[in-house]
This record gives structure tokens, sequence and C-alpha cells, in this order.
């Protein structure tokens, strides 16, 4: 049988008037007129090319073939029903799940450490996988489903996509802690006389350049690199100087010998958030995942 073809709602009223042998009682179970009911015995003696249901001197009877599919079809429309009405719940510790996060190098560098160790204590069985979004916006791949969620720095997003604020980032300059320029201070004429170290798969300029711009100064990148791994190295064995998220600056010091300070220019803060696809919206898993991300971002704040 085609089930293209079949009006699966005949399924239920097949269920009902095995259920209850009598049309009329049929009819009141599935909120039905007897007329309506009668028309759709019809359309099922049609289809299953059997009577169903007969008459007997003990009343209306089901047929072999009728008993026979009477107790799969039964239970297909209790798993249904139970599917519909009580959706899986998201039990962390037990939970086999698998995640596809969007994230610029940025994120992934500050994020990632405190998710993996957190999925490891709450959620073994959840697995992640990262792509690097670099300087694109996310909505493709989140339209695709592609990616479940991304996180970073996301200015023109369309409307339709869900978002929500993890923290404000500022800028911070970071240099080896020998420098032999830099000590405490750094002043507006140093800032811009220094060799500066720039991170990025594309550009060759940024918010500085234009801040400098505006001051009628520019600086001199001497150094460009597509990613944040080798920045502090760089830094600690050269006399560059580094403008960077202060929340990786202050990363970099903890491992380095590196002193951060803050820029000798007004430089403007970005908001950090992440986004999702609507249809996620309810799903108990992504919003599991979103919770922690807020948890460990608030973490990052303080």
């Amino acid at each position: 049988m085609d089930l293209r073809r079949l009006d699966l709602n005949l399924l239920v009223v097949f269920d009902a008037l095995m259920s209850e042998r009598h049309v009329s009682r049929a009819a009141d179970r599935v909120a039905l007129s007897q007329p309506a009911m009668s028309n759709a015995l019809a359309r099922l003696r049609a289809t299953l090319d059997d009577p169903i249901l007969v008459r007997t001197s003990r009343g209306m009877e089901p047929t072999a073939r009728a008993l026979e599919l009477h107790g799969p079809i039964h239970a297909a429309l209790a798993e249904i029903q139970h599917t519909l009405s009580n959706p899986a719940r998201f039990e962390p510790r037990s939970a086999q799940h698998h995640f596809v996060i969007g994230a610029s190098d940025y994120m992934e560098f500050l994020v990632m450490p405190r998710l993996v160790k957190l999925l490891q204590e709450q959620a073994p069985g959840v697995d992640l996988s990262v792509r690097s979004l670099q300087l694109s916006q996310p909505e493709t791949a989140l339209d695709s489903g592609e990616i479940d969620l991304a996180f970073g720095y996301f200015p023109n997003l369309p409307k339709r996509l869900r978002e929500a604020h993890l923290f404000t980032e500022h800028l911070a300059c970071a240099v080896r802690k020998d420098h032999p320029k830099v000590k405490s201070r750094l002043t507006l004429k140093q800032y811009v006389e220094l060799p500066h170290l720039f991170v990025s798969t594309r550009r060759r300029s940024g918010v500085v350049d234009e801040a400098l711009a505006k001051l009628g100064m520019a600086r001199r990148i001497s150094v460009s690199v597509p990613h944040f791994l080798v920045a502090p190295f760089i830094i600690v064995e050269s006399d560059v100087i580094m403008t960077v998220n202060s929340r990786i600056a202050h990363t970099y010091a903890r491992a380095l010998p590196i002193r951060v300070l803050p820029p000798p220019l007004d430089l403007p803060d970005f908001p950090i958030g992440m986004v999702w696809h609507p249809r996620s919206e309810k799903d108990e898993a992504h919003a599991w995942l979103r919770a922690r991300l807020v948890d460990i971002c608030r973490e990052l704040q303080q």
C-alpha cells in the first residue's frame, strides 16, 4: 500500500471503531458526526478491501483482517501520541549528542578550553566540532544547518535569527615586559612609532587605523598573521606592539612575560554574542548548551 495515498486520519477512525465496535460511539470518541463516521468507514473498507466490521446477532464484530491489523495500528498510534505529547528530555550526563559551533579563533581561544572542560564534567557523551567563521557572517551556515550556533562579534545580523549578548569587549595593548621603549605607560607618540603586529586573515587595517586616521596619524603594521596562536611568541621575541581584545591580552600575560597596557587613544568597545536559528529555539539540548555558554562568558567577566 502506498502511504502517500492513504488518509492517515482513517487509522484513528479504525482504532476507534475497533475499540468501540459501534459506529455511533466511535464517532463520539473521535468527535465526528455519525454520517462522517459512516463515510470514513466506507473509505476504510475500500482502502483495505475488507468489511472491517460486520453485523452479527451480538452486534458489530471485527473481521479476521481487522483483528490482525488492530494491534499494530493501535500501538503505532499510541507511540505517535506519546512522542508528540512527551518530547525527549535532554539529560546531560547520559546524552549522546554532537554540536557544531561556528566561531572566530578569538572566541575559540577564550571559550573552547572552558567549554570542553565543562562537557567532560557534566555531559561526557556530548561531542563538539568547531567551524571557523573568520570574518564572515554566520547566517548562511545557520540556515543550511552546517552549524548549530555561532559566537563572536556579529554587527549586522538578519532579524530572523535569535541572538543573546554574552559580554562587551574592549581593546588593550600587549608588549614584552622588558621592552626597551615601553614601561608602565604608553604614549600616543610611542604607539605610532612602534612596529605593530596585526592579526587578520584578509584585512590590512582595522578600528585602530580608523581611529588614528581621524587624528591625522597612521601606524606601521610590520607583521601580519592569520591567527592568535603565534602572536604572543612574536611579542616576547621582538619589539612589536599588538592591539588586541583585552581578554586575549591578559591570557597571554598569565602565560608569558607580556605587559598589558591601555591604548593611548579612544577605541570603541564591541559586543560579543551568540546567535542561533529559530528552529533550535525550543530544542532542549540546544538550550542547555546556550545556558552553559552564558555561564562560561559570565565567568570571563569576573
